[in-house]
């Protein structure tokens, strides 16, 4: 007996409970799609985030009947872990057999790619930046731009038009904060600026002894690689321990409660791009739907990268159907290959051979608790 069957006949047999658990999909005619966001700790602010893009793709697509089944998205927790979302994705793809993943986190996307790579299932990371994570995979694809993009795009900016050549990156001492601390290095080797570095670690709260460190040696800038509670809390200790240095930083600072502290005033980060103005109706639709769900025209960037990923899968899948080809993990890695450009919010995307994208940047400054655009970068 094949697990599907099995997973079938435990759905009719047993009690509520255990079905709630138990792999229903075949019967129940929807495309399992998975996802591993942090839903609890220190980071779910990213996984709410994350959520809204993906949940209201699911919605729109279902509702237009665009495929002959329905997008049923399985959420697991991460807990922006390595470890849980190794257990969460065997769930997903050797249980619930998920063809299509959803993750993110630099740490967390390492782990799982792997178990993508043995069990042929694709993994669309939209939030996670490190620059290992291309080519990691041939089943891994990113549709954010990573650190070494968002970099490239700063450094110029700030050496030529600000000046700011003594740069102390504070960062996270896990795989992101690493490949930024890589990026940058290699960035100043080519423009002339000087990088020192202080690492924290992942859990840490209290960063005295960093803030006198950073005091004393007076750089022009100051770049924050972390993420979540921990950035809103180095930067606050920063400012009060008297560094008045420019700070600088990546998309992932780009959360409300950030942009609102006072520490925050002034700092300079970098963003995808996206066209949210774009007169085409994958773009209007999702604008309409998204201010329609959640009160708002100004969605992150984040809820833009996961409701493409969603429509990857879409229009892949579409694809397979057509060809009347099974919609497994393997099939939609070939589809994905074949379509190459995909209709998305704010365009198109296409995939560089190594699975990331290239895109547009902007140079955003905190301006008042709001973020403005100070310079676009092709």
């Amino acid at each position: 007996m094949n697990l599907s069957t099995f997973g079938k006949r435990l759905c009719v047999a047993l009690s509520l409970p255990v079905m709630l658990l138990t792999p229903c999909h075949a019967g129940a005619q929807t495309y399992p799609i998975g996802v591993i966001f942090p839903l609890s700790g220190p980071n779910t602010v990213y996984g709410q985030t994350f959520s809204k893009g993906a949940e209201l793709a699911a919605k729109n697509i279902n509702a237009a009947h665009e495929l002959p089944n329905q997008i049923k998205l399985l959420f697991e927790d991460s807990q922006a872990l390595p470890q849980p979302a190794i257990i969460a994705m065997n769930k997903l793809v050797n249980i619930e057999q998920a063809p299509f993943v959803l993750s993110a986190f630099s740490g967390v996307t390492k782990a799982v790619a792997p178990i993508a790579t043995r069990r042929k299932v694709v993994v669309v990371n939209g939030g996670a930046v490190s620059p290992e994570l291309a080519g990691l995979s041939p089943y891994l694809f990113n549709v954010i731009p990573l650190a070494n993009d968002e970099i490239a795009a700063l450094l110029p900016y700030i050496t030529s038009k600000l000046n700011l050549r003594r740069i102390m990156l504070t960062y996270v001492n896990d795989p992101f904060g690493q490949s930024v601390l890589n990026a940058l290095t290699q960035q100043c080797l080519r423009l002339g600026c000087r990088v020192e570095d202080i690492s924290v670690s992942p859990g840490a709260t209290n960063f005295q002894a960093e803030v006198a460190k950073i005091r004393a040696m007076r750089p022009d800038a100051v770049y924050v690689a972390s993420y979540g509670q921990q950035q809103n809390v180095i930067l606050k200790q920063l400012r009060d321990g008297g560094v008045t240095a420019q700070f600088l930083s990546y998309s992932g600072i780009n959360l409300p409660d950030t942009m609102k502290l006072p520490a925050a005033q002034g700092l300079i980060f970098t963003t995808e791009y996206v066209g949210l103005d774009s007169p085409d109706p994958v773009t209007q639709k999702f604008v309409e739907s998204f201010r329609a769900a959640y009160g708002t025209a100004t969605p992150s960037f984040y809820s833009v990268n996961y409701y493409n990923a969603i429509l990857l899968f879409a229009q892949s899948a579409k694809w397979l159907v057509e060809k009347k080809h099974p919609v497994t993990g393997e099939n939609l890695l070939g589809a994905l290959h074949s379509i190459r450009t995909f209709n998305a919010v704010g365009g198109t995307i296409t995939f560089e051979p190594n699975g990331t994208v290239r895109q547009a940047m902007q140079i955003l400054r905190v301006v008042n608790g709001r973020p403005q655009v100070i310079a676009t970068v092709q």
